[in-house]
């Protein structure tokens, strides 16, 4: 898999456009690859979120002198199969 930053998804949005509007790909295609696009997208979003959350928990446990608010790690947690 290729690595995507906003750069590199930005370019695949204005290269799938540009074959929409010459006819390469489907109207139908564009719109799955645009759904696709803007899962990408939002998963970019929440990794920005992320990191701002935790720089602003670690200052306020910082100023306070105090590391009682703490965010869980679920990311690297294996998933749970039980229902």
């Amino acid at each position: 898999m290729t690595p995507v930053n906003s750069k590199s998804l930005f370019t695949f949005i204005c290269n799938q456009m540009e074959m929409l509007d010459k006819d390469v790909i489907t109207v139908e295609k564009a719109k799955a690859q645009s759904a696709l696009a803007k899962q990408a997208n939002n998963l970019l979003k929440y990794e920005l979120d992320r990191a701002s959350t935790e720089i602003t928990v670690r200052n306020f446990n910082k100023d306070n002198k105090d590391d009682t608010i703490r965010i869980r790690e679920i990311e690297s947690k294996p998933f749970d199969n039980t229902i």
